[in-house]
């Protein structure tokens, strides 16, 4: 079975559902290439984001490849009162700078109801 994502839909559902609680998403490329973002505040290098994030994931992958383990679909990095969310998806990774108030099943379920059966 395929399945299919429409980033434009990710990043429309994502802003909608969370709202000011959600700073910046940013969906790129396994590699690094920035596909869509949407920034609440201009300070953010989106490009130095999402290239850290995609070299994180490949740090991730090669060292649970030595360890024999499944390779991370996701990780959540907290710090105050904020979370970093990261999420592998279909050859792409979704970045989200949220309050730490959002509960990460919301994303998880706002990102899941876009993917359909192609």
């Amino acid at each position: 079975m395929t399945v299919s994502i429409d980033l434009d839909s990710i990043l429309n559902n994502l802003i909608q559902e969370l709202g000011s609680s959600v700073y910046f998403i940013i969906i790129s490329s396994e590699n690094g290439v920035v596909r869509k973002s949407y920034i609440n505040d201009d300070e953010f290098n989106k490009a130095s984001i999402s290239l850290n994030i995609s070299q994180l994931y490949e740090l991730a992958e090669d060292i649970t490849a030595e360890i024999g383990i499944h390779n991370p679909d996701f990780n959540i990095i907290h710090s105050a009162n904020y979370y970093i969310v990261s999420i592998k998806l279909l050859e792409h990774i979704i970045i989200l700078l949220t309050e730490d108030q959002v509960e990460v099943s919301q994303i998880f379920n706002i990102i899941n109801k876009t993917v359909e059966p192609g």
